[in-house]
C-alpha cells in the first residue's frame, strides 16, 4: 500500500474583531464564512471591521428613513438620505477593496464574456420556441 498523506485539520475562518457589536460581528461571520477560510488574512481585518460597521449603519439608516417617511418627518429625511448615500458609497468602496463584489473580481473583458455566456440569447429571441 502507498504512504498515507496526512490531511490538514479543518480550515478556520478569521474570528470577528474584538469591539464589534453583535450585529457587526454577525455581518463579519456571514461575510467571512461565505468564502474559503484563507480568503481573508489578518492584514484584511481592519478593512473588514470597517465594512461590518458600515453595513450595520446602512441598515440602521434604512430603518430611520422608513420611520421618517411613515411619520411624515420630512425635515429629517434629507439629512438621513444624505447620510445613507455617504455610507452606501463607503460600503461599495470597502467591498470592492476587499474584493467581495462582482465588479472587483472580474476584469472588463472577463465580465463581458461572462455576461455573453449567461445572457441566454438575443433580446428578440425570448419567448420563441425555436420551431
Amino acid at each position: 500500500m502507498g504512504d498515507v498523506i496526512p490531511v490538514a485539520g479543518p480550515s478556520v475562518h478569521l474570528a470577528p474583531a474584538p469591539g464589534l457589536t453583535d450585529d457587526q460581528a454577525q455581518v463579519w461571520r456571514e461575510t467571512v464564512e461565505a468564502r474559503s477560510a484563507d480568503y481573508f488574512g489578518e492584514d484584511a481585518a481592519p478593512l473588514l471591521e470597517e465594512y461590518c460597521r458600515v453595513v450595520v449603519m446602512c441598515r440602521l439608516l434604512a430603518v430611520q428613513i422608513e420611520a421618517a417617511l411613515a411619520g411624515d418627518e420630512l425635515g429629517d429625511l434629507k439629512s438621513l438620505l444624505d447620510m445613507r448615500d455617504k455610507e452606501s458609497r463607503r460600503l461599495t468602496s470597502i467591498a470592492t477593496k476587499l474584493r467581495i463584489t462582482n465588479q472587483s473580481r472580474y476584469t472588463p473583458d472577463k465580465a463581458a464574456v461572462k455576461a455573453r455566456k449567461g445572457s441566454g440569447g438575443k433580446v428578440w429571441q425570448f419567448g420563441k420556441t425555436g420551431a
